[in-house]
């Protein structure tokens, strides 16, 4: 979620600083969230919200300067009133506010500012680190008022280990966001896979980090997606369709770090099978078409039963984590 560069802490991404925002609207602005990303005359709006005075709200994030936002604030703005949503909750006969959420302002955007009739409004944002954590505040340019939250990130506390290369930039981001066990458990799993044979390399790649021989031979992966803050776990186990064990292919696995909760064959990707309770949270005109029509179990991730640990060719039935990625790590090695 957080990214440390030099002395500054900052968002990861946008997509990081727009889900702690909208999440903290009535904390930040006094604010009513409508919509996230809502579509509007082919347009994506950031945050649409309200008020008590039932006012249309616009809402614009940048986690980087940025020239052009008043322009399209002020297009988000047309499209909105040519539309009309909410209009049980919004009143549009009153003036909308167009809010731009950035660290920093451009000269260009004052200019812009200064001669568009409507009303704009700058805000900045910082996070900052104190004693007691991490804090985002964010700060009027033109009344100089501030409201700060608390961010649930933690600096990672790493155990020594002068054996063992520093973990990736990259991991330590992701951990951040995540309680301190936790962060433990990952870590200890790191290690335990880093030490199993010599020959296990540790490779960063743009959306993953891989673990075994180069850039193809992996027994684990931890992937990394926008979307999510916990890491993705994958791990290259015996196939269950094949009869002959000794096929091998790349499961993703859900767990908490400690227990094995569901799996399911991904050969590449990030796959776009989901457990059932998943799914049960996404409108269904929202899925593939073809969970539509009949092959919805390619898209249902299987709920793990310790059963399957045998086949994976552990010793007992079991659903720790531990066990399993002992079993991947040790059909890599029969591999080899």
């Amino acid at each position: 979620m957080l990214i440390c560069t030099g002395v500054h802490w900052s968002f990861e991404n946008e997509r990081a600083l727009e889900s702690i925002v909208a999440g903290h609207l009535p904390d930040l602005l006094s604010l009513k969230l409508l919509h996230r990303q809502y579509l509007c005359q082919g347009e994506i709006c950031d945050l649409v919200a309200t008020n008590a005075d039932r006012q249309l709200v616009i809402i614009e994030l940048k986690n980087n300067e940025d020239r052009y936002v008043v322009q399209q604030l002020t297009r988000y703005y047309e499209s909105l009133t040519l539309e009309r949503p909410w209009l049980d909750q919004i009143n549009y006969t009153q003036p909308a506010r167009l809010i731009a959420i950035a660290p920093s302002f451009h000269r260009h955007n004052f200019i812009d500012r200064k001669y568009n009739r409507l009303n704009l409004e700058f805000f900045t944002f910082q996070v900052i680190q104190q004693q007691d954590g991490f804090w985002l505040q964010l700060s009027s340019v033109d009344t100089h008022d501030t409201a700060s939250i608390p961010l649930n990130y933690s600096e990672v506390n790493l155990p020594p280990a002068d054996d063992l290369p520093a973990p990736p930039q990259r991991l330590l981001e992701a951990l951040g966001a995540m309680p301190p066990d936790v962060q433990q458990n990952i870590l200890a799993l790191r290690d335990r896979v880093l030490r199993f044979d010599p020959r296990i390399q540790e490779v960063e790649t743009a959306q993953s980090i891989g673990y075994g021989r180069g850039q193809k031979n992996w027994c684990v992966e931890l992937s990394f997606d926008c979307k999510q803050s916990d890491p993705i776990l994958f791990l290259w186990l015996p196939l269950l369709s094949y009869r002959r064990k000794k096929a091998i292919g790349r499961h993703r696995i859900w767990t908490d770090w400690t227990t094995v909760l569901y799996w399911v064959h991904v050969p590449s990707g990030l796959g776009r099978a989901k457990p059932m309770e998943e799914w049960q949270q996404i409108p269904p005109e929202k899925h593939p078409r073809k969970y539509l029509t009949g092959g919805k179990f390619k898209y249902v991730a299987d709920r793990f039963s310790p059963n399957i640990a045998l086949h994976f060719g552990c010793t007992e039935q079991t659903a720790s984590l531990q066990a399993i990625v002992d079993a991947a790590l040790q059909q890599w090695q029969a591999k080899l």
